[in-house]
């Protein structure tokens, strides 16, 4: 494994948190995210950095 997969650890989990704040700031606005919309948000996060952490593995190969 590579150092970036910490790297990506950290990106992962910042990108959580822009989800939970876009969701809070959304909450108090006129079209509130529905509980699916949100744990939607998190899968796509999720989906996304799988896919990145699967090319780095593949490229270190």
């Amino acid at each position: 494994m590579t150092a970036l997969l910490p790297q990506l650890a950290d990106q992962e989990t910042a990108a959580l948190v822009d989800v939970e704040a876009e969701f809070a700031r959304r909450a108090a606005g006129r079209s509130p995210w529905t509980t699916a919309k949100f744990l939607d948000e998190i899968e796509a996060v999720h989906v996304r950095f799988n896919r990145l952490r699967y090319f780095q593995q593949k490229q270190a190969a």
